[in-house]
């Protein structure tokens, strides 16, 4: 018995460190960390994802903390509201750029789909007004080159604003089956969903109705650091 209260009181202290490094980090960025970031935290003291994974279910089951499955970063802290952080240099950098951090959130085929590296992913600041940053984006770095004729080029970063609709015709990040991500121009057709390249070598990716299917975003910017 006196092992097993040792036990859960270790969890508690453990589960509450993690709580405050997310805490901390949504009022600081505005999104909470994912997964990988937790584990290299050190002041979370957590050396795998599976370990980082149960204290979260443990703050899920406390209420503490929500967790989503339709989100790339799939936490929300109850009681995080967006307010002036701990961190004003930072907050006030950004603000003063006119900028948001975006989570770049891994790779994207733009070839065969390909699965998006969620948990490694990185945020970069950017500018409000260029792209016309609005509710929640994300960022994706292009693999392949089945959409060169618009000009998307393996390597390139698109900016995606995440919404789980699209319109035909525009160019979306799907997720395919749960894990396969790829970029595409997007046509309904009624018993089944057709996603086009821009690039006559690559053939059509048709989704049958008894595929898992989902629109993570749509298309609304690039970013490219070099030039050809």
């Amino acid at each position: 018995m006196e092992k097993q209260t040792k036990r859960l009181d270790k969890t508690i202290e453990k589960a509450q460190i993690i709580y405050d490094f997310l805490r901390d980090y949504t009022l600081k960025y505005g999104y909470p960390p994912t997964v990988r970031e937790i584990v290299d935290n050190p002041k979370c003291g957590i050396k795998s994802t599976a370990s980082a994974k149960h204290y979260l279910d443990v703050l899920a089951e406390q209420g503490r903390i929500v967790k989503s499955a339709s989100k790339f970063r799939a936490l929300e802290v109850v009681d995080a509201k967006r307010e002036k952080p701990d961190h004003p240099l930072v907050e006030d950098s950004l603000e003063s750029l006119n900028a948001t951090r975006v989570p770049l959130l891994g790779n994207i085929a733009a070839g065969q789909p390909l699965y998006a590296a969620v948990e490694d992913s990185k945020s970069y600041s950017m500018p409000n007004d260029f792209f016309s940053i609005k509710n929640e984006m994300f960022l994706l770095q292009v693999k392949g080159h089945s959409m060169e004729k618009v000009g998307i080029l393996d390597g390139d970063v698109v900016l995606v604003k995440s919404q789980p609709t699209a319109n035909n015709g525009q160019i979306i990040v799907a997720q395919i089956d749960g894990n396969e991500v790829t970029l595409k121009r997007f046509y309904n057709c009624g018993s089944y969903i057709k996603l086009k390249p821009e690039n006559d070598d690559y053939d059509d990716i048709i989704v049958r109705p008894d595929q898992d299917f989902r629109i993570l975003g749509i298309a609304t910017g690039l970013m490219r650091n070099h030039i050809m």
